[in-house]
């Protein structure tokens, strides 16, 4: 009888854990899920209160950089930067990178494989969603550009709104 006993103290302890362990991971699931329906894709800066600072474009028009300054939240209590790239062929927005507005400044400086996060604070303040990305093309094919940051004293002055990757 005891070994029988001690299988089925075993048993109920195994069953409680995998309870447990499913319990946990439903709540994760649930979280992630309620995170990314409510904040993780804002609503588009066109669509937002954004006002467009910076614009930079591919060469082949493929994919649209912009810089803007945003307000966000239920009452416009968060302000900031955010950079935001328009892949033309899939008519998407996608959000690369936030930065709270009272963190310094940004600049976008665009090349043919890397677009390059200039920025006047600390490395931290600067959220980047991902670090590189794809855009496809409507005559076939795709590009990926590379996204990196650079620690800069001061932003420069900008010449223009909208440039053209050369």
């Amino acid at each position: 009888m005891g070994f029988f006993r001690s299988i089925s103290n075993f048993t109920k302890r195994l069953g409680l854990w995998f309870i447990a362990a499913g319990v946990t991971l439903t709540v994760v699931f649930v979280g992630v899920f309620i995170y990314q329906w409510s904040t993780y894709q804002p609503e588009q800066p066109q669509a937002s209160n954004c006002q467009k600072i910076q614009g930079l474009s591919t060469a082949d028009n493929e994919a649209q950089l912009g810089l803007y300054r945003c307000q966000r939240g239920n009452d416009l209590s968060w302000e900031g930067h955010e950079v935001w790239v328009y892949k033309a062929y899939d008519d998407e927005w996608q959000r690369l990178a936030t930065s709270p507005l009272n963190k310094g400044c940004l600049q976008l400086v665009l090349d043919e494989r890397q677009l390059t996060i200039q920025h006047s604070s600390s490395r931290g303040e600067l959220s980047i969603a991902i670090t590189s990305f794809v855009y496809p093309h409507a005559a076939g094919g795709a590009s990926t550009l590379s996204i990196a940051t650079q620690r800069v004293n001061q932003c420069r002055p900008l010449e223009a709104t909208t440039k053209v990757m050369n």
